[in-house]
């Protein structure tokens, strides 16, 4: 066996010729975190995702404290902070019949009240953040690729076999279709709600996927006028419709302040899924934020299931 400068092992024998070895395999985008911290121990680990490159959508954005703690002492918290929407302008959750529309009331959130924000001055040399996957993913794959991961993109898990000295697992490259076979030490599944590992593993789970439906929509507009003066990121909208399906409740969620947002609404799951394209998509953006003529770049949209499922074991 020989064993190159990175810590990652080949076999020689030509029969093993498709095995790679290493000491942790990560499985997906969400183990980020876990190679970079392999990686600042100096323990060798490969991470595979199965597309060719991170979140495209604005999810998980606000950072606390105790994870700035942990990435402060991961040593990537001043390039955070350098793309982040800072904590003061995080502002009050809003709760409102429209954006720009009556507001029903405000819940200061994340220590914007003078009297909390003591409180995590006093705990803390961190202050929490807001900073969208997008934005989040690339920091934590490029330092952790800069320090020993090695990271690869386009590489899908098959399948794995457990024994007494560790697990071979069978990935696909989904670009060259090439076959291979990473044999670890250790194995983290890191893919998401509909978790191939979990799958394979039977991990017990209760409750029930796609239980209500939301559509997401991402798009350009200058609403600073609504949003500066008193700022917010999250603007709960309670209007007509908001109760199907979905979380309950409209949402404008700013993703760069303030000239970029995500709005979520809600459909029948039950029913036939809505047809959704540009025009629609800019009428729900126009109605939420409740400016009729509202000036819209519509960048992206999608339709996706709520879930109310966890597992019932984890060790």
């Amino acid at each position: 066996m020989a064993v190159f400068n990175d810590g990652i092992a080949e076999t020689e024998s030509p029969e093993k010729a498709n095995v790679v070895c290493t000491d942790v395999l990560i499985v997906g985008s969400a183990g980020s975190s876990a190679a970079l911290f392999l990686s600042n121990q100096g323990i060798p680990n490969i991470m595979i995702i199965k597309h060719r490159w991170t979140a495209n959508t604005p999810r998980a954005p606000i950072t606390n404290q105790r994870t700035m703690e942990v990435l402060r002492d991961a040593g990537i918290e001043d390039q955070i902070l350098a793309e982040a929407t800072p904590h003061e302008l995080i502002g009050d959750t809003v709760y409102c019949e429209s954006m720009a529309g009556e507001e029903i009331g405000r819940r200061p959130t994340w220590g914007m009240l003078p009297d909390r924000r003591a409180d995590y001055d006093l705990t803390s040399p961190s202050m929490p953040c807001d900073i969208p996957q997008p934005l989040l993913e690339p920091i934590m794959f490029k330092n952790a690729t800069m320090r020993g991961t090695q990271t690869q993109f386009s590489t899908e898990y098959l399948g794995h076999t457990l024994d007494e000295d560790g697990v071979s697992v069978q990935v696909h490259n989904r670009h060259t279709g090439h076959k291979y076979t990473i044999r670890a030490q250790y194995f983290i599944g890191a893919d998401g709600a509909r978790s191939k590992v979990a799958a394979d593993i039977d991990l017990p789970m209760e409750g029930a996927m796609d239980v209500g439906g939301s559509m997401n929509i991402t798009f350009k507009a200058d609403l600073s006028h609504l949003a500066a003066p008193r700022p917010s990121v999250l603007y709960w909208v309670f209007h007509p419709g908001a109760n199907i399906g979905g979380m309950g409740a409209g949402l404008v969620r700013m993703v760069r302040p303030w000239s970029e947002w995500l709005v979520c609404w809600g459909f029948d799951i039950n029913s036939e899924p809505p047809v959704l394209d540009e025009a629609e998509a800019t009428r729900v953006v126009r109605n939420l934020v409740g400016i009729p003529d509202l000036d819209v770049g519509i960048l992206g949209y999608s339709l996706w299931g709520n879930n109310e499922q966890y597992a019932t074991h984890l060790q």
